[in-house]
């Protein structure tokens, strides 16, 4: 018997994650979809931050780096 696999769901769109063009948000931990290459048509759920205090780049998913989760 195989089992189906159910696919993970993006905390913004709401659509299936594909497993690539993906990654968490580094404040809520969430997965959203984030597309690796510009060309891509995987929308665009999350954005690419500086943290100036650690000096390191974050990924934060569209709610967190608006400011609309608590």
């Amino acid at each position: 018997m195989q089992e189906e696999l159910e696919l993970e769901s993006c905390v913004i769109c709401e659509d299936a994650l594909d497993g690539v063009h993906q990654t968490s948000c580094q404040m809520c931990g969430g997965k959203f979809h984030q597309p690796w290459s510009q060309d891509s048509e995987i929308p665009r759920c999350g954005r690419i931050s500086s943290h100036e205090e650690a000096l390191a780049i974050v990924y934060l998913c569209n709610d967190c780096y608006e400011g609309r989760r608590p």
